[in-house]
């Protein structure tokens, strides 16, 4: 798994999202990256319960910078 930043940890816990959430969201992705600003990448996948959770990564994938329900 990338690593998180502090401010993905911080959105992590203001809109609870578990560890396990962005386990499966990386494991069962939706589809292809999609090119976000300053070269990241946005993915998105299916959290726990089949809930599609938005996550932003740095270019190489190694980092996730911040991440989100896409309904909130």
């Amino acid at each position: 798994m990338p690593d998180l930043s502090r401010h993905a940890r911080d959105q992590m816990e203001r809109r609870k999202i578990t560890d396990e959430d962005v386990r499966l969201a990386l494991s069962r992705r939706s589809g292809q990256p999609q090119p976000g600003t300053n070269g990241c990448l946005k993915v998105f996948g299916f959290a726990t319960d089949g809930r599609i959770l938005k996550l932003v990564l740095t270019p190489d994938q190694n980092t996730i910078i911040t991440l989100a329900w896409p309904d909130e």
